[in-house]
């Protein structure tokens, strides 16, 4: 039997610390404030990196060494790190050589594109992170203490849920009550999982957006009686406006984004209900860049990179496997009342599926969903699930799938599809070859443990780029 960690003084001692501090840095402490702790976090970090083979090498060939990084200001003197660097180098060379492993936990992103990353974790840094839900909760003026919540995610085998809920939850029964937690994998039967969700009857639910489109699906069809949520979170994938708007039609509830990350841990951060997406600027350090690896400047779209500042492990720093593009701007005080990093319009998708067409245009996934202002402008609902897919660099296919119940309400089903059309084929230009049609259902990609995504590309950029050349 594996000894709770929690009776171990040093465990204990270091998680009331961070219940007492972490939460209520992020909104008591002043803008200088937070800069010292940060500053003071990154060279810890940056000291443990270097005890790190991966990072190691790779400072010392750039001939920087801890000494020379005095805060956030040098971060441009440290090299960046990728997510094939950290993938060739796992298991032996992405923890300090002094770290036990053997106590760590391996989690690995999804891996829909190739080979999974994994890196280690533990029990100390998993309550760390865990702390950020709580200060969540708390400026989004939830009680946290007592609320019923639940969680839809994916437990497959080393994935962050199933390694947080086996590794940490599990040891808080023998000290608080954890019968208000309620974890339920993505792959549960929607109909199943309405059952479950009536049932334990959460103030709080964190899903991926497709499950919450079917979840406002049926509760339209009179299933879920009692699912009346405060507040739902919503992460893991892109929420589009559509998505948004009949989810919150149909249970008169906030749903509001988070980013979450295996590699952060945690959530980078969340959106409050004045639409602001907050860095957690004393957990987090958030650069962009552009194609060409170069920083851009505040406020101009990038790809992310990642460095983060608490914890143990496998060390992130400077890191470019995220993928996600990224407007990044600096502090300022928001309606809410929070003065942080902002994330301007949210994350808009990851660079892998951008739409590159044959005119040279080059849509984020984010920027690519035009059917919200088609049903927005005939107040219709009656599409239930769509996904726009580039087939080739000229074919794109934009699939829908129907809500039986609402076909004959409104508009035509035949006329939502023309106009969708008519607003891709405007946004794509005469080269590409526009397809809208009606599905019966949309399925997931295979082994991903995810709901399907809203736009794919089956193009791959290198060849989207040489046909426009």
């Amino acid at each position: 039997m594996t000894l709770n960690p929690l009776l171990n003084p040093v465990a204990s001692l270091s998680i009331l610390k961070s219940y007492l501090f972490d939460v209520n840095r992020f909104n008591k402490k002043t803008s200088d404030e937070i800069k010292r702790y940060k500053d003071k976090a990154f060279r810890k970090t940056v000291k443990y990196a270097y005890n790190t083979p991966v990072y190691h090498e790779k400072y010392k060939k750039a001939g920087v060494h801890p000494s020379d990084i005095k805060g956030i200001c040098d971060i441009e003197k440290l090299p960046m790190v990728s997510k094939d660097e950290l993938k060739k180098n796992f298991p032996d060379r992405i923890t300090p050589t002094n770290y036990n492993r053997k106590k760590a936990h391996v989690v690995c992103t999804g891996g829909t594109t190739g080979k999974p990353v994994c890196i280690y974790t533990d029990f100390l840094t998993i309550a760390k992170a865990s702390m950020v839900s709580i200060r969540e909760l708390k400026q989004l003026d939830i009680g946290w203490k007592n609320v019923k919540s639940a969680h839809i995610g994916n437990f497959n085998k080393n994935r962050i849920d199933l390694v947080s809920k086996e590794h940490f939850q599990k040891h808080l029964r023998f000290f608080v009550s954890t019968d208000n937690i309620l974890n339920v994998d993505v792959s549960t039967p929607m109909k199943d999982l309405v059952k479950i969700l009536d049932d334990f009857k959460p103030e709080v639910i964190a899903a991926y957006p497709a499950t919450f489109q079917h979840l406002a699906y049926l509760k339209r069809k009179g299933y879920g009686k009692n699912i009346a949520p405060k507040l739902c979170w919503t992460g893991g994938a892109m929420l589009d406006s559509y998505t948004k708007k009949y989810f919150e039609d149909a249970f008169s509830c906030r749903l509001l984004n988070i980013y979450p990350s295996v590699e952060a841990g945690t959530n980078i951060a969340f959106e409050c209900t004045s639409g602001t997406w907050h860095v957690h600027d004393d957990l987090f350090h958030l650069e962009a860049i552009d194609d060409n690896g170069e920083l851009v400047a505040p406020g101009e779209r990038g790809h992310l990179v990642l460095t983060k500042l608490y914890g143990t492990g496998t060390p992130i720093v400077r890191y470019t496997g995220m993928d996600d593009w990224v407007r990044i701007s600096e502090s300022k005080k928001c309606d809410c009342g929070l003065f942080t990093t902002i994330i301007d319009g949210g994350v808009e998708g990851r660079m892998r599926a951008n739409i590159i067409l044959p005119n040279g245009k080059v849509f984020p996934p984010g920027a690519f969903c035009f059917i919200t202002p088609v049903l927005n402008r005939f107040k219709s609902f009656k599409v239930k699930k769509y996904q726009i897919i580039q087939k080739k660099i000229d074919e794109i296919e934009v699939l829908l799938v129907i809500d039986e119940d609402l076909r004959h309400v409104g508009a035509p089903v035949e006329k939502i599809m023309e106009e969708i059309k008519k607003i891709y084929q405007e946004k794509t230009g005469p080269d590409v070859s526009i397809t809208v049609k009606e599905v019966d259902e949309i399925k997931s990609l295979e082994n991903s443990g995810k709901p399907p995504q809203i736009v794919i590309s089956h193009v791959k950029p290198d060849a989207a780029y040489k046909i426009m050349n």
